[in-house]
């Protein structure tokens, strides 16, 4: 496993690399099995290869809430390693995984004491905290329909040659746990965008013809009628 392909390594001396290598233990996940659980004691940094996950909380009526996306080339549980507490969320495989593990005291050791892993880290925890407040002003959109537009316009990425794409889109119920919402309300949103040309559906991935009139969606989303639990509070 190339652990260069992760910031927190790309700047570490060979010897230290090796050293990080060998003590990574790697582990294969299937779609939808359970990585880590919140509340359980930190073990380590988690580093993901390949596959896609998602970090779920647990409303008190038992809705899972979903939280971010975890891609390749991402760490997590460093939080965890850096205070001591118990992990903050559930960590769930969206497709089949594989993710390596470094021992806490190992993890610990790379971080204080190599200072390019230092500066890594504190890049990370800073981008952790502006996605999280993006993410706190999608949820407060009181529209369903606007939060799917506006999740989708965050996931769009410019290619070579200008086209506008949505790549590997999570499974509409994942969507729908993420915002909030209902998968029929993801459904019916990503359905309306196609039919008035606005996506174009093209295999694995989600092609955005016109960028600007969804970003105007995402603010104002008149057309389609909502259920009653998914309208707006007065």
């Amino acid at each position: 496993m190339d652990l260069r392909k992760f910031p927190l390594f790309e700047s570490l001396p060979e010897n230290e690399l090796r050293i990080a290598n060998g003590l990574l233990r790697v582990k294969n996940f299937a779609r939808r099995e359970v990585v880590c659980r919140k509340q359980e004691a930190a073990d380590g940094m988690y580093l993901l290869f390949s596959g896609q996950l998602q970090a779920v909380d647990i409303a008190e009526d038992g809705r899972e809430i979903g939280l971010n996306l975890i891609k390749p080339g991402a760490f997590f549980g460093e939080l965890s390693v850096i205070d001591g507490l118990p992990r903050s969320a559930h960590i769930i495989a969206l497709q089949p995984s594989v993710v390596g593990v470094i021992p806490q005291n190992a993890a610990r050791e790379i971080f204080y004491k190599l200072p390019a892993a230092a500066e890594a880290m504190m890049r990370h925890l800073t981008a952790l905290v502006r996605n999280l407040s993006t993410y706190r002003t999608l949820l407060a959109i009181p529209n369903a329909q606007q939060r799917v537009y506006a999740l989708l316009q965050q996931l769009g990425q410019q290619m070579p040659g200008g086209l506008n794409v949505i790549q590997n889109l999570p499974k509409q119920q994942e969507v729908a746990i993420m915002i909030n919402t209902s998968r029929e309300t993801v459904s019916r949103a990503i359905a309306h965008l196609v039919a008035i040309g606005v996506l174009e559906k093209d295999f694995r991935r989600l092609i955005v013809r016109d960028p600007q009139r969804l970003r105007l969606m995402a603010l104002h989303a008149p057309g389609l009628p909502l259920k009653t639990d998914e309208k707006a509070s007065p």
